[in-house]
């Protein structure tokens, strides 16, 4: 069985590679002072936006998520910029960030699970 790789996965997951070394190496905000992971990367069937998931390594309440997501997102036009350097593309896609809690549901489902087994 062949795997179908069309075009616009192909750019997403280039996306995720480019905009990950981005957040790390080129992005100074001291406001943003965690790891953060860029998990998914869902681009438009026109490659025209992107929705970039990202999670943090300390979450520490939704207040201090939403201003990181607040400044990722007010950065976004110059990490834009960065990737019409590093890719070449005739169209960067307006780039949208969002918290991807994934792993910490993950992790809290694990944990429940781990102690259903405990009391048995």
């Amino acid at each position: 069985m062949e795997k179908v790789f069309n075009r616009s996965l192909r750019i997403a997951q280039e996306l995720q590679k480019k905009i990950a070394l981005i957040i790390q190496y080129s992005l100074k905000d001291p406001r943003i002072k965690t790891i953060i992971t860029v998990s998914d990367v869902q681009v438009s069937k026109d490659l025209s936006h992107a929705q970039i998931f990202v999670s943090f390594l300390q979450s520490d309440n939704k207040l201090n998520i939403k201003k990181k997501i607040m400044i990722l997102n007010k950065s976004s036009s110059y990490i834009r910029r960065l990737l019409c350097k590093k890719m070449r593309l005739r169209i960067i896609p307006n780039i949208i960030f969002y918290h991807d809690d994934s792993f910490l549901k993950g992790n809290k489902i694990s944990f429940i699970l781990e102690n259903l087994e405990k009391k048995e």
